[in-house]
């Protein structure tokens, strides 16, 4: 009982304060923390190294640490500067969250906010944390590439795939041009529900196929590009808008990192 409440006392947070690992529930177990350093070397970095920990205890104390209230500052005021730092809750394969952590700016961006973030809330965890290997594999066809992630993800050692690969569902991507009805003054303030009737018209045209789309950018007032992501069978016979960039096939590399070195 007593170890009980006080993992419960981990997830209490003040009034005002943000805690950005309160949605997982660590004591269930099979959670991963998993530190990724981008080329750019620091003293932080020579410290710690790249990292993981699978451990409740500390995945705990992560949630209690990684409580913020100050925000972060500006990018005006910080300048530009790359993030260092990328940490990512992990769980059966796959990347749940992921934080970014700018070591020069003091700051740290999640989607519940950015804040200040004090470089000793990952230099406390030095000798706490273990070491991860990583691994990267191409692939010749996109049968070998998808039967590989599926044999990996039952894989006890496996802690993440970094991405997940856009080929685990569809083949490639195109693009095309959706011109806004005349008289409209501008298609960007409307994206969101464009994108809406431009779903229902590719549904209708090309009903079973599968697809996921993304606005991308503006040519004029009344001209947007949107990305299509999808199989060859549905961009073979696409001709319901303008056609911008030819078929793009997915590149079929997968990057893994794990517990103990992959086979």
């Amino acid at each position: 009982m007593a170890v009980q409440t006080a993992l419960l006392l981990l997830s209490i947070t003040s009034p005002g304060q943000t805690q950005l690992l309160k949605d997982y529930d660590f004591n269930k177990g099979g959670f991963y923390l998993l530190g990724m350093w981008v080329d750019s070397p620091n003293e932080l970095q020579d410290t710690m190294g790249e990292f993981y920990t699978d451990d409740i205890t500390i995945l705990n104390q992560f949630k209690k640490e990684w409580t913020f209230k100050e925000p972060a500052i500006t990018w005006q005021e910080c300048g530009y500067h790359y993030n260092d730092l990328f940490v990512s809750v992990c769980k059966d394969g796959l990347i749940l969250e992921h934080f970014s952590i700018n070591l020069y700016c003091n700051k740290i961006e999640s989607n519940k906010g950015d804040f200040y973030f004090d470089p000793q809330k990952i230099r406390m965890f030095k000798g706490k944390l273990k070491n991860l290997y990583y691994k990267s594999v191409y692939f010749t066809t996109l049968t070998e590439a998808r039967e590989y992630r599926t044999k990996i993800l039952s894989d006890s050692t496996l802690i993440a795939m970094a991405p997940t690969p856009e080929w685990a569902k569809y083949e490639g991507k195109f693009q095309f041009t959706y011109k806004c009805k005349a008289g409209t003054k501008t298609c960007a303030e409307k994206v969101d529900s464009l994108l809406q009737v431009m779903k229902a018209e590719i549904w209708k045209q090309y009903p079973g196929e599968e697809f996921e789309f993304r606005y991308t950018g503006v040519i004029s007032a009344t001209e947007i590009i949107v990305e299509v992501s999808c199989n060859k069978t549905l961009e073979e016979k696409f001709k319901l808008y303008h056609r911008d960039l030819e078929w793009e096939s997915y590149r079929l590399v997968l990057v893994t990192y794990w517990t103990h070195p992959p086979k």
